[in-house]
């Protein structure tokens, strides 16, 4: 038996602590290799006679992608910091680590899609095979929609105004 009679499901949702953690990570991993693939094709693409990362609207793309990234990777790592260097309880901030994570991958992946134009939707294609998977990590550990309400419980539970 793990853990006391009768408190096996309060034992098995914090365990969805750590896997929303983790979930959050692999979401950034692929986010990252993402961007990666859309500054490439940013700086080899040529339109009109100019990179495709010359034009402004590119640029500011570019410029989401990253923000957007960075902002999901302080939550994750905030979440796995609780957990690891302060053994703290992390419902909520792993449930906005893994919300915010794997949102902002499907649009970071999305827009480097865009950047792609036809090729990235070719079998084959890095940002098409990223873009198959992201859509599993938005539904391991609870749909985003499980993940909202988990924030807004634990916000009323707590008394907090702010996380």
């Amino acid at each position: 038996m793990l853990g006391e009679e009768g408190a096996g499901f309060k034992l098995a949702m914090r365990t969805l602590d750590i896997f929303r953690t983790s979930v959050a990570a692999a979401a950034l991993g692929l986010a990252r290799r993402a961007l990666d693939e859309a500054l490439q094709r940013a700086r080899s693409r040529r339109m009109f006679g100019r990179a495709l990362g010359d034009f402004q609207l590119t640029q500011a793309k570019l410029g989401e992608m990253a923000s957007a990234i960075d902002a999901a990777a302080l939550l994750t790592y905030r979440a796995a910091w609780l957990r690891d260097e302060r053994d703290q309880r992390t419902t909520r901030e792993a449930a906005m680590a893994k919300m915010v994570a794997t949102e902002s991958a499907q649009v970071v992946i999305d827009a480097a899609v865009q950047m792609f134009g036809g090729q990235g939707v070719v079998s084959g294609e890095t940002v098409e095979r990223l873009y198959r998977e992201i859509r599993a990590l938005r539904i391991y550990e609870g749909a985003t929609e499980v993940q909202k309400l988990i924030v807004g419980r634990e916000l009323l539970r707590s008394g907090q105004e702010e996380p």
